[in-house]
């Protein structure tokens, strides 16, 4: 279904995980986020190269419809020793997670836990974590706690996925790069109404980072290795290795 949610909307509240947004997350996902496809494509190639070995439980907090389990259960045989969990607060997105990996008939062992981001439970046996432009809707003060969370319930060598919508370090250059965000958007097929009421409607509820200090938040938290995998101007994503 199309991503229309902004453009007859006359009064704008904070964005919210809604089912009218459940029905058109995919198609949002596809249209906002540069190199959405690729980017889960990469999530997929190095989660494997971390799970192939050792197995494990491979966690995707922020799961949302389902897009990377899918994906990464269609990549790595059910005859592994791979358990999958999904992390997602919002009941319509879970309800569309449960569906699509129905409707692919996969056949692996698969929960998909409804605890909220900042209320993190333990993720035992983890080897791998995915999150993909989750954190950034994680309210700053509660970050560092999350990130510790996750880096401690990594096993040593496993490694944390960390997709954010960031700020670039030169205020100059992040205003360039946000013009540049939203001609991407409106190359996309988004109105550029539709991108000013989506913008005030994120503004309080996503709350992006500069590259560097995800970069130092990620290394306090207690992972020894931080790279960034992939850049295009305010999108980063950065591979942690605990």
């Amino acid at each position: 279904m199309r991503d229309e949610i902004f453009v007859d909307r006359t009064q704008v509240g904070d964005f919210v995980f809604d089912e009218g947004v459940a029905d058109v997350f995919d198609d949002m996902l596809d249209r906002s986020i540069p190199f959405y496809d690729e980017i889960q494509r990469m999530s997929v190639e190095l989660s494997r190269s971390f799970l192939e070995e050792e197995g494990g439980t491979v966690y995707d907090v922020g799961s949302s419809t389902g897009n990377t389990l899918v994906r990464l259960m269609k990549a790595i045989s059910p005859k592994t020793r791979v358990k999958f969990v999904g992390v997602e607060p919002s009941a319509a997105m879970r309800a569309r997670c449960r569906e699509k990996i129905r409707a692919e008939g996969l056949g692996h062992e698969v929960d998909i836990l409804e605890d909220s981001v900042e209320c993190l439970p333990d993720l035992p046996g983890a080897r791998v974590v995915i999150m993909l432009f989750t954190l950034q809707f994680v309210r700053p003060p509660q970050r560092d706690a999350v990130l510790a969370k996750i880096c401690a319930s990594i096993e040593p060598g496993g490694a944390l996925l960390l997709g954010e919508k960031v700020l670039g370090d030169d205020n100059d250059l992040s205003r360039v790069y946000i013009d540049l965000y939203h001609d991407y958007k409106e190359r996309s097929g988004y109105s550029r109404t539709e991108i000013a009421k989506k913008r005030e409607a994120l503004e309080n509820v996503l709350v992006p980072y500069r590259v560097s200090e995800n970069r130092d938040a990620l290394l306090k938290a207690g992972f020894s290795r931080v790279d960034e995998v992939f850049r295009w101007y305010n999108f980063v994503v950065y591979l942690a290795v605990r």
